[in-house]
């Protein structure tokens, strides 16, 4: 439940970030075009806004079921088959999402260590980035397992009822 609760907060932080970027990239445009002053920062701020709502919303997509999901297989197999396959695509996604994490945490220890800005013009701390990143595929990691908990849950109940 705590989990759910964290993602639907992070779900929320993610839809407000886009719509931040959308009226930062509106003012950039109106800025450029009709003022004939374009901004410096707006582009930056731009892919730093977006890069924290993709990572901050991702857990949320996938526990939401808002993800791209092909179930033409799923589908056309019985109860047991479709939870081992679908099973199987968590534990995929698990190694790819530990891979990340391990990864993001790797380069925000050398950012931090080098005292690394992100590239722009902005000299944003590039550990700052990484964090949000580490923190974001720790969430999906988490997501994950509570997805492959919830699929055998689920036939459990099923077999009760």
């Amino acid at each position: 439940m705590l989990l759910k609760k964290i993602n639907r907060i992070l779900g929320i932080l993610s839809g407000f970030l886009v719509l931040i970027t959308a009226f930062i990239m509106l003012y950039d445009v109106i800025s450029r075009y009709f003022l004939g002053a374009p901004t410096v920062w707006a582009q930056n701020i731009c892919q730093y806004t977006i890069l924290t709502a993709a990572f901050l919303g991702t857990s949320y997509a996938l526990e939401s079921g808002g993800h791209v999901n092909v179930e033409i297989v799923v589908e056309r197999v019985g109860p047991l088959a479709a939870k081992i396959l679908l099973t199987i695509g968590n534990i995929f996604a698990l190694v790819f999402v530990g891979g990340l994490v391990k990864s993001c945490f790797s380069y925000t220890v050398i950012a931090y260590q080098m005292s690394w800005d992100a590239s722009g013009n902005l000299p944003i701390p590039a550990c700052l980035l990484y964090s949000i990143m580490v923190f974001g595929s720790s969430i999906l990691f988490l997501t994950l397992i509570a997805s492959i908990i919830d699929i055998w849950k689920k036939r459990k109940d099923k077999e009760v009822t």
